[in-house]
């Protein structure tokens, strides 16, 4: 009798059962594979939440931390790039240093998160946003005295993927301004970012900050239009840092009198001007000698409106209230209450 073993039925049983242990086995080393995926894509959907959440109140190092741990378990995921760009972003338009800190300590390793994101990218748009974020960076790492690339030249690079880029356009006119160049040319670029549509109020904050830096009269009598234009357009206020600057610096120029003066007060006609200065100011917490102070400005910019009767009652109210304590306030608001008096 034949030795079952040698006959081919048994073989072609023994491939059958292996093919099928083969089979087996493959399909539960891909269902491991397809759980394992799983777990790691929802471990790092879980991390992404949180680091949104760091985000959106500014804890940048924590959410930093949280997207490195996120890498740690797929540092090719495509969500993980997009939320270490955004994060990129973000960090350097609200980057700040301590007294022992430089901005190299954040530049330094977001630098190659935007750079990939350029070259990962297909979108133009998304391209020029991380290609104006570099070129800030760079402007940061001037800040610390370190050798830097030129700023201009990234904005010029996003400028050329996207005309009216937002983030481009406003660094760029802030790089100008920094370096005292033509205010014209700065505007220009202002315009054009803000014609994007997109990002207003980061417009609008680089924009007059970058005014405040350049302190001179004529870039105060642009702030004055810039924040007339964001009233009557109903855009956000700036936020109360930034209003305070602009109380101290634009309208510390408000002296009744020069023609410095009343070249600020009708850079936008002065009822118009009005409007826009109770805008900033009426809820800007003063101390009582600033209050006063705002208190004169609101009675210059009604006597140049043509509001008389109320510019010469907020007068004589600041002449009570500051009897017997001389200072120059006083002395506008006497000044200012002689001078409706005599035009009766």
């Amino acid at each position: 009798m034949a030795d079952a073993a040698a006959s081919p039925k048994f073989w072609k049983w023994v491939g059958y059962t292996t093919a099928l242990l083969s089979l087996i086995a493959g399909v539960r080393q891909t269902a491991k594979l397809i759980t394992d995926r799983s777990e790691a894509r929802h471990k790092i959907e879980a991390l992404l939440a949180s680091e949104q959440l760091q985000l959106r109140s500014q804890d940048y190092d924590h959410a930093w931390q949280t997207l490195d741990q996120a890498s740690k378990i797929d540092a090719a995921s495509a969500p993980l790039h997009a939320a270490q760009e955004t994060l990129a972003m973000a960090w350097l338009e609200n980057a700040q240093t301590s007294d022992n800190q430089k901005f190299s300590s954040v530049t330094d390793k977001l630098d190659p998160i935007l750079t990939r994101g350029v070259t990962e990218s297909k979108d133009p748009q998304r391209q020029a946003d991380l290609l104006a974020h570099l070129g800030w960076s760079y402007f940061l790492r001037s800040r610390d005295g370190s050798a830097a690339p030129d700023p201009a030249a990234s904005y010029a690079d996003a400028v050329l993927r996207d005309a009216n880029n937002p983030f481009a356009n406003a660094m760029w006119g802030h790089w100008i301004f920094w370096n005292h160049g033509d205010a014209r040319e700065a505007q220009r670029h202002f315009s054009s970012a803000l014609s994007s549509g997109r990002e207003r109020e980061f417009v609008r904050r680089w924009q007059l900050t970058a005014l405040l830096n350049f302190n001179s009269d004529a870039a105060a009598e642009d702030a004055v239009r810039a924040l007339n234009s964001m009233r009557t357009q109903k855009e956000v206020l700036p936020p109360e840092s930034l209003r305070r600057r602009i109380f101290t610096t634009t309208y510390g120029r408000l002296i009744p009198g020069g023609a410095e003066s009343s070249r600020l007060i009708n850079a936008v006609p002065p009822a118009d001007h009005l409007l826009t200065f109770r805008w900033l100011f009426d809820t800007l917490p003063l101390q009582e000698f600033e209050q006063l102070r705002r208190d004169l400005e609101v009675c210059f910019l009604e006597e140049a409106a043509g509001q008389l009767d109320q510019a010469r009652t907020g007068y004589e109210t600041i002449r009570r209230k500051l009897a017997g304590r001389p200072n120059s306030v006083l002395t506008a608001a006497e000044a200012g209450a002689k001078r409706l008096s005599a035009g009766n």
